[in-house]
C-alpha cells in the first residue's frame, strides 16, 4: 500500500482530551471531484464514450444471487454434521458468503447510479434482486441517500451521510482497541449513523422492507433456519470486519496530506465492480464500474500521481493500529464553502462552453 505523511488540523473540541488524536481538516473549497471532472474532460473528451450502463452488472447479479441461494440450500445439509455446526457456518459465511453478499451490495451501488440497466425502474428491479439473499432491506434506502454523498462530499451538518458522527470522533477516534471494536460492529454503527439522517420512509423503502420479510419467511420454510442464518451472517461479515468491506475505510479517510479521496487497485476489485477505483468513480459517476480501469488509462496524469492502496487487508491493519489515523482523519467543508464551490463550478462550466463555441468556427 502506498501512503505518505498523515496530518492534523487544529484540534477540535471533541478531541481535546487526546492531543494526539486527529481532528477534522476544515477546508474552504467546494466538493473537489466536480471541478476535476471539468478539467479532465477538457483534456480528455473521449472519456464521454464510457458513459452509460453496462448489462454485465445485471447478469453478474443474477449469477451471484443464484449461487448464494444454491449455497443456502446446501447449508442445511452441512449443519446435519454436528461437529461442523457453528464453526462451519461461520467459516462458510466469512470466506464465501461475505464476498458474495458484498458483491451484491456493490451491485446495489451500481444501480443507485443507474449503471446496471437502461432505465431507472430497471435499475431498481436489479437492486431489489441483489437484495434477496442479504437478509436486511437496503436497496431502496441506499438508492435514496447515496447520491448526496457524491454531491455533498465532506459537507458537515448532515450534508454527507458518510461522515462519522461527533460521538465516533469523541469516543473512538484514534484509540486502537475502540477502532477494532468499531470495525467489528461496523454494520450496526453504520445503521445508527444513517438513522440520524433519515428523512422519513419512502414508498419504495416500504416495498423493499415488505419484500425482504416475505423472502426471509420463504427462505426459512423452504431451506431452513440455518440458510437464513448463513445469509444474515454473510451480510454482517461482508459489511464489517472483512477485507472486502475495507473500502469503507480507504475511500475518504485521510492517508496522505491534502488528499480527500483514494483508490484501491488490488485483486478484490474483481468481486465488487471495481468500486476500489474510487477517485475515478467520484470524478465520473456515470461511468460503470466495468469501465473505470479504462478511464484511469485514458487520463493517467490525473490518477497515477495520487496516493492509492493495493491491499484492503493492510488498510484495515493500518487504520486500526496507527494512532495518527482516526475518525477525525477526514477533510470536511461547511455548507457555505460547498455553495461557494458550486458557484465556482458554474463559472468553470460557462467558461468551458464558451471556449468550445470559440473553437468550433476555427476547426470547421
Amino acid at each position: 500500500m502506498s501512503t505518505s505523511e498523515s496530518f492534523f488540523s487544529t484540534v477540535s473540541a471533541s478531541s481535546k482530551q487526546d492531543p494526539t488524536a486527529p481532528a477534522f481538516v476544515h477546508v474552504q473549497t467546494g466538493e473537489p471531484h466536480a471541478i476535476r471532472r471539468v478539467q479532465i474532460l477538457a483534456e480528455h473528451p473521449e472519456i464521454k464514450s464510457l458513459y452509460g450502463y453496462d448489462l454485465r452488472t445485471t447478469w453478474v447479479t443474477i449469477a451471484v444471487v443464484i449461487a448464494q441461494f444454491a449455497i443456502g440450500a446446501g447449508v442445511q445439509s452441512l449443519m446435519a454434521f454436528t461437529w461442523l455446526h457453528i464453526a462451519g457456518l461461520i467459516a462458510l459465511s466469512f470466506f464465501v458468503g461475505a464476498i458474495l453478499n458484498h458483491w451484491l451490495a456493490m451491485s446495489i451501488h451500481e444501480t443507485s447510479h443507474n449503471l446496471a440497466a437502461r432505465t431507472a425502474n430497471q435499475n431498481i428491479a436489479v437492486s431489489f434482486l441483489a437484495n434477496l439473499p442479504m437478509f436486511i432491506p437496503c436497496a431502496a434506502t441506499f438508492r435514496k441517500y447515496h447520491i448526496s454523498h457524491h454531491t455533498h462530499l465532506g459537507v458537515t451538518d448532515g450534508g454527507d451521510t458518510d461522515l462519522p458522527h461527533e460521538f465516533e470522533v469523541k469516543y473512538v477516534n484514534n484509540n486502537t482497541v475502540l477502532k477494532f471494536l468499531w470495525w467489528v460492529f461496523y454494520l450496526p454503527v453504520y445503521a445508527v449513523r444513517g438513522s440520524t439522517f433519515a428523512k422519513g420512509i419512502s414508498k419504495l423503502e416500504l416495498v423493499n422492507a415488505l419484500q425482504m420479510v416475505v423472502v426471509n419467511i420463504a427462505i426459512y420454510y423452504t431451506f431452513g433456519g440455518w440458510a437464513l442464518a448463513y445469509f444474515a451472517i454473510s451480510t454482517y461479515f461482508g459489511h464489517s470486519f472483512h477485507p472486502v468491506a475495507a473500502h469503507f475505510i480507504h475511500e475518504h479517510y485521510v492517508f496522505a496530506k491534502g488528499q480527500e479521496t483514494y483508490s484501491y487497485y488490488g485483486i478484490l476489485n474483481l468481486f465488487c465492480f471495481n468500486v476500489g477505483y474510487h477517485n475515478e468513480h467520484h470524478d465520473f459517476m456515470n461511468v460503470p464500474g466495468w469501465e473505470l480501469p479504462k478511464l484511469k488509462a485514458m487520463a493517467p496524469e490525473h490518477y497515477d500521481n495520487l496516493v492509492s492502496h493495493n491491499s484492503w487487508t493492510m488498510v484495515m491493519v493500518e487504520f486500526i493500529t496507527d494512532r495518527k489515523l482516526g475518525f477525525g482523519s477526514r477533510i470536511v467543508r461547511s455548507p457555505e464553502a460547498y455553495n461557494n464551490g458550486r458557484k465556482a463550478l458554474a463559472k468553470m462550466n460557462t467558461a468551458a462552453r464558451n471556449s468550445a463555441k470559440a473553437i468550433e468556427p476555427a476547426t470547421a
